[in-house]
């Protein structure tokens, strides 16, 4: 298993694992494609591992849980919990069914590892439900989440998990892991890892969605805009998502995320995270940190407006208007 650009996660990961520490529930968070349920998966490794270098890789727990999908789950001690409930978060009954689960031992080993995925929808009364087995689990359980962003869990969720951050790769580790892991030629590969900022997940999806392609080019064409503050090319650009939620929510995202390269590279650094370095090179020549937050701050205002359902046609032209006043 290759993972890319989490080095320091890992190596805690199988320090903890060495001396037999770890955690009995951690949250992996971060932006989605960058490598969270790989993680998740490298610890449910050195959890459940058989060998004396913990994950060794080839003992046979090791390798179930590299033959392990969303779909196919050849360890019986690493279960992945189901999505369920309106929103497919995790019900109550799901997560009491988990707790009275969780008492039973393993059948494989020593461990028993829950992997709670994409916990973004995860409902209040789930995770009140979880605390007490979140506390105070049996000894042979450990509770892995993974979600983009901490603030969905309660802060009495969060002070029982131990936090891993997923930290970026770089658009060559991303280029590799598209080539040598995925099969993508070299051209396309260097495009999609231009193109989403080096996240290998959305480099997948950019390479096979025609849709996502035109969402980070209107992404950077909105950037441009901001930068010469072109108000009308702006809203023009706005209002072709004025009837798609989702797509629109989608646009925010990328364009904050630009916002966010313009001030990494008014500092001179390399770490970039959006869709196109030359529009938020534009506008890394005009933006100021204070400026740079303004922005930053009516982007998520118009995200979560979106989010609580506010007409999408509204949203976006009052954000047009917010960009550039």
């Amino acid at each position: 298993m290759t993972i890319y650009g989490n080095e320091p996660a890992l190596q805690l990961i199988r320090t903890m694992a060495a001396s037999d520490r770890l955690p009995h529930a951690a949250l992996i968070y971060g932006e989605r494609g960058r490598g969270r349920k790989t993680i998740a998966r490298y610890f449910a490794m050195a959890a459940l591992c058989k060998g004396e270098q913990k994950p060794c890789g080839v003992c046979s727990s090791c390798r179930k849980v590299l033959l392990d999908t969303e779909e196919v789950h050849p360890h019986p001690d690493f279960i992945w919990v189901e999505h369920s409930g309106k929103k497919q978060g995790f019900s109550v009954e799901t997560v009491r069914g988990i707790c009275k689960d969780a008492i039973v031992a393993p059948n494989d080993g020593e461990r028993k590892v829950y992997l709670f995925a994409d916990c973004d929808a995860i409902d209040i009364r789930a995770q009140n439900t979880l605390l007490k087995l979140t506390e105070e689990p049996p000894p042979h359980v450990l509770l892995l989440f993974t979600a983009e962003h901490r603030n969905v869990f309660l802060t009495t969720m969060l002070s029982r998990m131990m936090p891993f951050a997923v930290r970026p790769c770089t658009a060559e580790e991303c280029r590799r892991a598209l080539t040598e892991d995925h099969g993508i030629a070299q051209a396309d590969a260097e495009r999609a890892a231009a193109a989403c900022g080096g996240n290998i997940g959305r480099s997948l999806a950019w390479l096979s969605d025609p849709e996502l392609r035109e969402l980070t080019a209107a992404a950077a064409d909105a950037t441009r805009a901001v930068a010469e503050r072109k108000y009308y090319e702006l809203l023009r650009i706005l209002a072709q998502y004025e009837k798609d939620r989702f797509k629109a929510a989608e646009l925010l995202r990328l364009l904050d995320l630009q916002v966010r390269d313009a001030v990494v590279l008014k500092f001179g650094m390399k770490d970039l995270a959006g869709c196109d370095r030359d529009s938020a090179q534009t506008l890394s020549g005009v933006i100021s940190g204070g400026r740079s937050r303004i922005l930053h701050e009516a982007l998520q205002a118009a995200y979560e407006a979106l989010q609580a359902n506010v007409s999408t046609k509204l949203v976006l032209a009052a954000l047009g208007g917010n960009l550039l006043s």
